[in-house]
């Protein structure tokens, strides 16, 4: 399903193409895909970045700014990766009061939500390496400018049906067609969720292979 198909139906089941109502299509697009992604941890989410710079005696990166969920955080320096153990600043603190005092680093703290901390400070041996993150990111937003996602492509009908609530709200439908939009959503969402944590994440080798009858 395209952006363009999905707006054609958003009006058509609603039977709208008010001004107002087009207006807002593109928020409840928004909206519905924010809805799914909260819900769901989809793999398609999941990003690694292992180009991130150290600079000697800077204790501090920056995260990417489409991270949303911080997964991992490690040193690499070749082919040598070390993941380094997540603790809160007060430790870090503890650990290397004195921040002048370089090494490689071996803790993380957040600092913000787009920096974190280093202990020890980086030295000239850790920053000939990189850290490397495993994190969850936004996707693009569907739009006239990106006109398929993968949710468009491979869930259409959860995407559709998150969508519709927002339509729901913003019309003021009534309270058993919001709980019928709900309960459809809540089906597709299921249904995504098994394929993408059972089919996507699974091996076939070592579990055997997944059938929905056996899921009963």
């Amino acid at each position: 399903m395209t952006y363009t198909e999905l707006v054609a139906k958003l009006q058509l089941w609603w039977e709208s193409d008010e001004t107002a109502f087009v207006a807002e299509v593109d928020t409840f697009i928004e909206h519905g895909e924010k809805r799914i992604y909260r819900d769901i941890d989809l793999l398609t989410t999941r990003n690694e970045d292992t180009t991130i710079v150290i600079t000697e005696a800077v204790g501090s990166v920056s995260l990417p700014s489409t991270l949303i969920v911080l997964q991992n955080v490690a040193y690499q320096n070749g082919t040598t990766r070390t993941l380094l153990t997540q603790k809160d600043e007060s430790f870090l603190m503890d650990y290397a009061p004195d921040y002048s005092v370089e090494g490689i680093p071996r803790y993380y703290s957040f600092k913000d939500q787009d920096t974190i901390w280093l202990a020890p400070t980086p030295n000239a041996t850790a920053a000939t390496g990189t850290i490397r993150l495993s994190y969850t990111a936004r996707p693009t937003q569907l739009s006239s400018g990106n006109t398929t996602t993968w949710l468009s492509l491979n869930a259409p009908d959860l995407l559709f049906y998150s969508c519709m609530l927002d339509v729901l709200t913003f019309m003021k439908a009534e309270q058993d067609t919001v709980a019928d939009y709900m309960s459809k959503y809540a089906q597709a969402r299921e249904g995504v969720k098994i394929e993408d944590n059972m089919r996507n994440r699974s091996d076939e080798y070592r579990k055997g292979e997944f059938s929905m009858m056996g899921a009963q």
